[in-house]
């Protein structure tokens, strides 16, 4: 069983998660407007949760299990893929690297892959 997240631990994985929100952004040329625009949301409501935050409390918004799946829905990826980039990005794995992993196509054999030999 999973530890539970310490609040650090978790601060640092909120912002991975809001920061490759933000490199998807960018690799797509979406403002948090535009952004805000897609999934049905004001552009306050995206800034106060990817941006500077609360223009009252100073403090980024945290989002929503529903923030991150119209998100996703917009970028066309499936939550669980912006969390894996996040958590690989604050285990510290290469980025290069999880961007290949996410490009394979797995309906593609691997040149290198092996069937099992039958066993009797």
């Amino acid at each position: 069983m999973a530890m539970p997240l310490s609040p650090d631990a978790l601060a640092r994985f909120s912002e991975a998660l809001v920061s490759e929100i933000k490199a998807e952004m960018g690799r797509r040329d979406l403002s948090s407007r535009a952004l805000g625009r897609l999934v049905g949301r004001s552009s306050q409501y995206m800034s106060d949760r990817l941006d500077g935050g609360n223009s009252r409390t100073g403090r980024r918004v945290t989002l929503t299990v529903t923030d991150l799946a119209a998100i996703a829905a917009v970028f066309d990826l499936h939550p669980a893929e912006l969390v894996r980039r996040a958590k690989a990005a604050v285990d510290g794995v290469d980025r290069a690297q999880v961007l290949e992993l996410a490009a394979h196509d797995s309906a593609d054999p691997i040149a290198t892959e092996q069937e099992a030999p039958d066993t009797p």
